[in-house]
């Protein structure tokens, strides 16, 4: 090791340093030290993944044979296909975004309605039409098959352990994303939004 160096070990354990730009440099030019399995350890990215992990071997049942190499595309629906109450950034994207941008094999969709109590639009009808509606038009555009494991973990497993992922928008695609990437796996980014309290 040079003799000047961001790896201080007695620094990153001792003082408990959470500089996230450090921690990025650490573990991007020493990877498999102690000091990189330390910041590790206390990552809770890295956490929910390990948990995701065990329950994606949980429901390996449930999900068909050609997952590993197909596309899994998440559609966020519900009250933001509705009336205002949403911004636009967060609302689902173009279908012309996937036609363009999707890579060549199997197509699945998971997404589903979804209304947060208290905080959502009660607008429920119209926003259940316009939700089966979008999600229709994808399903015949891109020739694409939904899946819907019933719960919200095992779409999340799904989507996590499928060739390619293509975000949608809010929380939950972007929780996706953050675990493919801890575990070594790509994805079409189409969000900005940022984890900034998850390390």
């Amino acid at each position: 090791m040079n003799a000047t160096s961001s790896y201080r070990l007695g620094d990153i354990v001792i003082q408990d340093i959470n500089d996230p730009s450090l921690n990025n440099i650490i573990l991007t030019e020493y990877p498999n030290t102690i000091g990189s399995e330390y910041i590790l350890s206390r990552n809770r990215i890295t956490l929910i993944s390990q948990i995701t992990l065990k329950h994606i071997q949980k429901y390996t049942h449930l999900y068909p044979p050609d997952i590993q190499n197909s596309t899994v595309i998440h559609l966020r629906l519900g009250d933001s296909m509705g009336d205002y109450y949403y911004e636009k950034r967060l609302r689902p994207l173009d279908i012309d975004y996937y036609s363009k941008n999707i890579p060549d094999g199997k197509i699945y969709v998971i997404g589903k309605c979804h209304f947060e109590e208290g905080k959502s639009s009660n607008n429920y009808e119209e926003c259940r039409e316009l939700s089966n509606q979008y999600m229709q038009n994808v399903l015949n555009t891109l020739g694409a098959t939904h899946f819907d494991g019933g719960h919200p973990d095992i779409d999340l497993c799904f989507a996590v352990i499928a060739k390619n992922f293509i975000q949608g928008r809010g929380f939950y695609s972007q929780l996706i994303v953050e675990i493919r990437r801890c575990i070594g796996l790509k994805s079409i980014e189409t969000s900005s939004h940022i984890f900034e309290n998850m390390n």
